[in-house]
């Protein structure tokens, strides 16, 4: 008998083992559920903790409820206590965290239960120096209907932080015969937010959108479509200075510049030709031009054939889908595509495919001129860098492969800008 104490003492510690476990892990949740929600808000502006800010616990379901709402003590803490006592909770609800400081909300999604820091920032009316990275119009057309999209990433880097909130942060000019299809504005960390926009009165085709700039980025994306039987001219205007400006349509739709010079066509990204704006920054006015024909977008190709499974991120920028709606013309309607994530080598390659059809183009002038042939390289990595731009407007790549290969961008072009001054 002696020989089976220890397989029998080996089956007790496994079990004692296994109950522990479970025991840790309904503490756990119970901890998460009946316990409470802890955080802390500090005022990024004043770099002091805010005081007698409203707080709301949202539970995500059919859209977000709120559960319960407090204030900051005069520490700027915060608690929810008792949540699975309340009415319709269970253990796998998940919760944000809205902050609402001088009228503009902070929000935070509850993961564990770690406290939460929650950063806001004092609101003023207007902040001088907005700029934005990138702007993007994308066009389409069934020979019916011409549908355009605008998207732009502006930033605010105002120091002291300070958030801009009023009822013109964003402006929109619309051509006379356009009809908006949708308004949709998000930081970049954030999700889309459908944005109702104020038509200006007296002014046709002037919206403005009451969407708070934080620091940071914020995105703006609206659509809109015009009936479209030929030629057609446009005379767009930017809100704020943008740094950089392309237009992207399919190739089969002609783009021409109305002035000559004003744009470049670097490549195509998505199946779609780029067509950049020599302008840096572009300010007020888009210069002037004309799109005629037919094409239409089609959605990426699926990056899970391209890479493994990516993490979890941000909800991705929508891809129009082409489609027939009820007035035979092209349908509004859109689809997500695949996860925002792409892994470094994804990115990268997305690059390469733009910086071979720029290299191609520019291969017979650089074997001309043998005493320039770092130039074309150059350029090569400034394409690289503008479509990391674009990639990263359009949400199919993530802020750490965004920052990862715009680091070895910049370095690689730091290289080849001081190799002739070595050589020499």
């Amino acid at each position: 008998m002696r020989p089976n104490v220890p397989v029998w003492r080996d089956q007790v510690r496994r079990q004692a083992i296994l109950l522990g476990c479970v025991l840790i892990a309904c503490f756990s949740a119970s901890a998460f559920g009946a316990g409470s929600i802890t955080g802390r808000v500090r005022n990024q502006t004043t770099a002091q903790l805010s005081a007698g800010d409203d707080v709301i616990l949202l539970r995500f379901g059919k859209g977000m409820e709120e559960v319960s709402r407090t204030k900051t003590d005069p520490q700027g803490a915060f608690t929810f206590s008792g949540i699975s006592a309340l009415a319709g909770t269970s253990a796998t609800d998940q919760y944000m965290v809205r902050v609402m400081h001088q009228g503009v909300n902070y929000d935070q999604t509850v993961i564990d239960t770690a406290p939460l820091e929650i950063d806001v920032f004092d609101a003023v009316s207007k902040i001088i120096g907005l700029s934005g990275g990138i702007g993007m119009v994308q066009l389409e057309s069934d020979g019916k209907m011409l549908k355009v999209s605008e998207m732009y990433a502006i930033t605010n880097a105002s120091n002291p932080p300070r958030t801009q909130s009023g009822p013109h942060n964003f402006e929109i000019s619309l051509p006379e015969t356009a009809t908006l299809d949708s308004m949709e504005a998000r930081r970049s960390e954030g999700i889309w937010i459908k944005t109702p926009p104020v038509p200006e009165p007296g002014q046709p085709g002037r919206y403005a959108i009451n969407f708070p700039i934080r620091p940071g980025d914020t995105l703006f994306k609206y659509t809109y479509h015009l009936p479209y039987s030929g030629p057609t001219r446009f005379h767009l205007r930017v809100p704020y200075p943008i740094q950089k400006f392309a237009v992207m349509h399919p190739p089969s739709l002609s783009f021409k510049a109305l002035r000559r010079g004003a744009f470049v066509s670097p490549g195509m990204a998505n199946g779609l030709q780029i067509e950049k704006a020599v302008s840096e920054p572009l300010v007020g006015d888009v210069p002037a031009f004309e799109v005629s024909g037919v094409g239409l977008a089609s959605a990426p190709p699926s990056l899970a054939q391209a890479s493994p499974p990516p993490k979890v991120s941000p909800p991705p920028l929508p891809t129009t889908v082409p489609a027939n709606n009820s007035r035979g013309g092209l349908s509004t309607t859109t689809a997500h595509g695949t996860p925002m994530l792409w892994l470094l080598l994804g990115a990268v390659g997305g690059v390469l495919a733009i910086v071979l059809a720029v290299w191609m183009r520019r291969g017979r002038a650089a074997q001309s001129k043998s005493t320039s042939r770092e130039q074309p390289r150059i350029e090569v990595l400034k394409e690289e860098l503008f479509q990391l731009e674009l990639d990263r407007a359009r949400g199919s790549i993530s802020a750490e492969d965004y920052a990862a290969t715009k680091q070895a961008l910049n370095h690689t072009l730091e290289r080849a800008l001081a190799k002739p001054a070595a050589d020499s």
